[in-house]
């Protein structure tokens, strides 16, 4: 069996960063963690993830600002992103069309998570 897939999680949340950690390690999976947009960009390009899982909004720049600067990337800007977001999704996709690969609605379940993070990485 390979080595397991590199998880970035970006939540300025320290309590959802932490359920999506479990969450992800219990299902096999490495993760890494980085509380900001810019502090998530920095750890992308350095750690090279397989996916990423980034908050909409957060202080300091949000998670769209971060999606569109990953997106131009030419080391990573293909890196897939599960964007979650506690707004409604009509205002957190506004203007985001086709940079994320989802988007799932805080509070996000354990199982639903999984799944997309499943749906989203090759076997």
């Amino acid at each position: 069996m390979g080595t397991a897939a590199l998880i970035l999680v970006v939540d300025d949340d320290p309590v959802m960063r932490e359920i999506t950690r479990v969450h992800l390690e219990g299902a096999g999976y490495e993760v890494a963690l980085a509380t900001s947009a810019a502090e998530g960009l920095q750890k992308a390009r350095g750690l090279r993830p397989s996916l990423v899982i980034m908050d909409f909004a957060m202080p300091g720049g949000s998670g769209t600002e971060a999606l569109r600067a990953l997106r131009t990337d030419d080391e990573i800007g293909n890196t897939p992103v599960l964007m979650v977001t506690a707004w409604s999704f009509e205002e957190s996709q506004s203007g985001t069309s086709g940079l994320a690969a989802t988007w799932l609605q805080k509070p996000v379940m354990g199982e639903q998570m999984i799944q997309s993070v499943r749906d989203l990485l090759p076997a």
